[in-house]
């Protein structure tokens, strides 16, 4: 195990862009959270992407700017906690909660509650056609964001999750 995350880790360096204000056992950390939803539902792991990185990291410090909790387009999911409060890998949690109202269905009927956001993250973190995750991290405005890019992007109408 301790070999396959010193290889991972070696990947992620050689892979592009750094994870914002993040070490790469945080870049480690945020793959293994969300890996294991993923596994949990017998999907392929996403592999370390550093152009989905970078492209997140630019989302999550205009976020941190302007202080507007929003999506810049398909395939990214979004969060942000107290300053400090949160490892970035504690935050995918935030994603992997809405698991309690995810239903497997057919996108965008996925949801228990009706309304598919309510399971929407979640469910782009166990989209099995869904390979590639990047992320970024930023501060501002007295909270950490954190933003993920997925590719290709899941929450597809028509399909379902897995």
């Amino acid at each position: 195990m301790k070999r396959t995350i010193i290889a991972l880790i070696a990947t992620l360096l050689m892979d592009g862009p750094a994870f914002g204000q993040a070490e790469p056992d945080d870049i480690a950390a945020l793959l293994a959270a969300q890996n294991a939803y993923r596994a949990s539902v017998g999907v392929a792991p996403l592999q370390w992407s550093g152009a989905l990185a970078a492209r997140a990291q630019n989302w999550a410090e205009h976020i941190a700017e302007t202080g507007q909790l929003a999506h810049s387009g398909p395939g990214q999911n979004l969060v942000w906690a107290t300053q400090g409060g949160f490892t970035p890998a504690q935050l995918v949690n935030v994603w992997g909660d809405e698991k309690a109202n995810f239903i497997d269905g057919v996108f965008p009927a996925i949801s228990n509650t009706g309304n598919w956001m309510d399971a929407g993250h979640y469910s782009q973190l166990v989209w099995a056609a869904t390979r590639e995750v990047g992320c970024g991290f930023a501060t501002g405005g007295g909270r950490d964001i954190l933003v993920c890019d997925y590719d290709p992007p899941g929450n597809v109408a028509g399909e379902r999750p897995y």
